[in-house]
C-alpha cells in the first residue's frame, strides 16, 4: 500500500489540509520544527487563530476560501524561517469546494532568492519587475509593467499597432496608464528617434489652445510672440502626436484637427500658408465619444477618423495580480529616486492588493512614493498605510451587511443578483464568474442571464 504522507514529504518540506471553513483537517510533522506547533494541537482549529497570534504570516487559506482559487506567498515562520507556499481549492464531485490543500517549501537557505523575494507577496514578482524594466531598456526608456494576460493583450497588440501609421485611440478610466502606453507605442515604431508630442487637451485653458495646438505668425494678435510661434502639432512633425483627454477638445478646434489628420497640412493663426506635417496620431478618453457624439458635444467625422483602432486598458482592480509587481516597481524606482532603502512587509502587500484603487495606476504610485518618503524604517509596516484603505479592507471584511428586515426569499435573490452583478463586472465571461464563485459554468450562465443581461 502507498504511504501517502511518505509520497507528500517527498515532495514537499510540509503538507497541510483545511475544511472548506478553514478548519484544519490534518498537517505534517513538520509544523514543530518550523513553527513550534504540535501538529495535533492545529487539528480541528481555524487556522486564522494562528495567524492572530502571529504564528502565520501572512496566512492565505481564508483568501483560496473566498476567491475560489490557488494564490501563493512567501510566509515568515516565528522561527525566522522563510516558506514558499501555496494553497490550492480542493473541488467535491458536485464542484463546490471542500476544503484547501497547502504546501510548504522551505527557502530559508536560498540567499539569492531570500534577498530577492523578502519584500513580495508572490513569487515571480521580483522576476516580472526585471523582466519588464528590461523589456524597457530594449524598447526605449519606457517601461509597460504587466503581468495579466488582459495586459499581455494589450502590450502584443501596442507593439503590432506601433509598426503601421494608422490612427489609434486609448481609452480606459482616468489613471490607468493610456499616457504611458501611448509612449511606449511610440518607442517600439519606427518613429522612436522623432519627437513625442503629449498635449492634454484639457489642461490648457480654451483661450490658449488654438494657439498652443497649432501655433501663430506673426503679428497674429496683440501679446503675440514678434516672431511667431510653431504649435505643438507642428513640432510633432516626423514623430507621434499624443492628444490626451481628446473628449475636451472644443468643437470649433475639433474641425480644424479633422483638417490636419486628413490633408497633413497645418496653418497657423494669422496665416494663409499651410504647412506639411507628418505625424503618427494616437488619442485617449476616458469619456463615452459615441454618447457625446450623439449628444453634438464631439463631431462624428473626426470620431471616426481617430477611432480606426481602439485599444482599451482595463482598470487596476481588474487585474490584481499587476499589483504586486506594480508596487515593486514603483518601490524601487522612488527609493532611487530619493536615496532612501525601503521595503514592505508582506502584509502590505496583502493590504495593497485588496484594495479597488479607483484612482488606479496613477493613485498606486502616489500610496508608494508617500510611503517611501514618510518612513523612518527600512520596512514599511500596515500602520503607516493611508486610513482610507484600511477603511476599505475593513468595510469587506464585514461581509454583508443587512439595512432592514425583508422575507428570507427576497434577501437571497438580492444577494444572489449583487454577486453575479459585481462578479461580471470584474470577470467578463461566464467561466470566469463561474469560477469566482464556485459554481459550475452552466449554473453560472442562468443565473447571469437571469440577473445581469435580462437588465440590458
Amino acid at each position: 500500500m502507498i504511504d501517502h504522507e511518505a509520497v507528500l514529504g517527498s515532495l514537499f518540506d510540509m503538507v497541510h489540509v483545511t475544511d472548506a471553513q478553514g478548519k484544519t483537517l490534518y498537517c505534517s510533522n513538520g509544523y514543530a520544527e518550523y513553527f513550534g506547533i504540535d501538529p495535533q494541537d492545529m487539528l480541528g482549529k481555524p487556522i486564522e487563530d494562528f495567524f492572530h497570534k502571529g504564528l502565520l504570516l501572512p496566512t492565505i487559506t481564508m483568501r483560496v476560501i473566498r476567491d475560489r482559487k490557488k494564490v501563493q506567498t512567501i510566509q515568515t515562520t516565528i522561527r525566522n524561517r522563510k516558506l514558499f507556499v501555496e494553497g490550492t481549492p480542493i473541488w467535491d464531485q458536485e464542484g463546490s469546494l471542500s476544503g484547501v490543500v497547502h504546501t510548504y517549501v522551505d527557502i530559508t537557505d536560498q540567499d539569492k532568492l531570500e534577498q530577492g523575494l523578502n519584500e513580495i507577496k508572490y513569487i515571480g514578482t521580483l522576476y516580472q519587475s526585471e523582466i519588464t524594466k528590461e523589456r524597457g531598456r530594449q524598447k526605449g526608456n519606457t517601461a509597460l509593467i504587466y503581468r495579466s494576460p488582459s495586459m499581455q493583450q494589450v502590450a502584443a497588440m501596442a507593439e503590432k499597432l506601433a509598426q503601421v501609421e494608422s490612427s489609434m485611440i486609448l481609452l480606459g478610466e482616468s489613471g490607468v496608464g493610456k499616457g504611458v502606453l501611448a509612449k511606449y507605442i511610440h518607442e517600439c515604431s519606427p518613429r522612436t528617434h522623432k519627437p513625442f508630442v503629449h498635449i492634454n487637451c484639457g489642461a490648457i485653458p480654451e483661450t490658449l489652445l488654438e494657439s498652443e495646438l497649432f501655433g501663430y505668425a506673426k503679428g497674429a494678435f496683440t501679446g503675440a510672440d514678434k516672431d511667431g510661434k510653431s504649435g505643438l502639432i507642428e513640432k510633432a512633425n516626423g514623430g507621434t502626436l499624443f492628444l490626451d483627454e481628446i473628449g475636451e477638445l472644443p468643437l470649433n478646434l475639433q474641425v480644424k484637427l479633422l483638417t490636419v489628420l486628413q490633408e497633413k497640412m497645418i496653418t497657423p493663426i494669422g496665416s494663409s500658408v499651410p504647412r506639411k506635417v507628418d505625424v503618427k496620431l494616437i488619442t485617449a478618453t476616458n469619456k463615452n465619444l459615441r454618447q457625446m457624439v450623439r449628444d453634438g458635444k464631439f463631431r462624428e467625422d473626426l470620431y471616426y477618423r481617430i477611432h480606426v483602432v481602439p485599444l482599451e486598458i482595463p482598470p487596476l482592480r481588474e487585474r490584481r495580480e499587476e499589483i504586486p509587481v506594480l508596487v515593486h516597481y514603483f518601490l524601487g524606482v522612488f527609493s532611487e529616486k530619493y536615496s532612501l532603502d525601503r521595503q514592505l512587509s508582506d502584509q502590505c502587500y496583502r493590504i495593497l492588493e485588496d484594495y479597488d484603487w479607483p484612482g488606479n495606476v496613477r493613485e498606486l504610485e502616489n500610496v508608494v512614493e508617500r510611503l517611501v518618503v514618510t518612513s523612518h524604517e527600512e520596512v514599511i509596516t500596515p500602520a503607516q498605510i493611508p486610513r482610507y484603505i484600511h477603511a476599505q479592507e475593513a468595510s469587506a471584511s464585514q461581509g454583508i451587511k443587512v439595512e432592514r428586515v425583508m422575507q428570507m426569499q427576497e434577501a437571497m435573490e438580492e444577494v444572489e443578483k449583487q454577486l453575479m452583478q459585481r462578479a461580471f463586472d470584474i470577470h467578463k465571461t461566464s467561466i470566469k464568474v463561474a469560477e469566482a464563485l464556485g459554481i459550475s459554468q452552466p449554473s453560472a450562465s442562468r443565473k447571469l442571464r437571469k440577473w445581469v443581461f435580462s437588465r440590458e
